[in-house]
């Protein structure tokens, strides 16, 4: 239910981006060297999760921690950039969706914390 004090805006510039790691160890780092950087407002940190998937031609499961943060079209390149880089995975899990409507206080908040100084 919306308050009628909610002001919601359509967004086309902010995104949430995600990626899985395998233990909750890489997926904090990684959350908090994002975040001190700058090149999200956001970073979430959740599981396990269990995951089922095919590799390489065989089934494979393992336990996961999934990574989720909010920022900019603008900051996209260097947070996936990063994620890269410290990713143990050879091909890792990375997509991104755009936010359509948003309240209005917290897209301001991810515009003024990812803006680059």
């Amino acid at each position: 239910m919306s308050d009628s004090t909610t002001n919601w805006i359509q967004v086309e510039n902010l995104v949430e981006i995600s990626t899985t790691f395998p233990d909750d160890i890489i997926a904090d780092d990684v959350a908090e060297v994002l975040v001190q950087r700058g090149l999200v407002a956001c970073a979430q940190v959740s599981g396990p999760i269990q995951s089922t998937y095919l590799w390489k031609g065989a089934y494979e499961q393992c336990s996961e921690h999934k990574l989720c943060v909010k920022t900019t079209l603008e900051r996209m390149p260097a947070v996936v950039d990063l994620i890269r880089s410290r990713h143990p995975y050879e091909v890792p899990e990375i997509t991104a969706r755009r936010y359509h409507w948003m309240t209005e206080d917290y897209a301001s908040w991810i515009i003024e914390a990812t803006k680059p100084t």
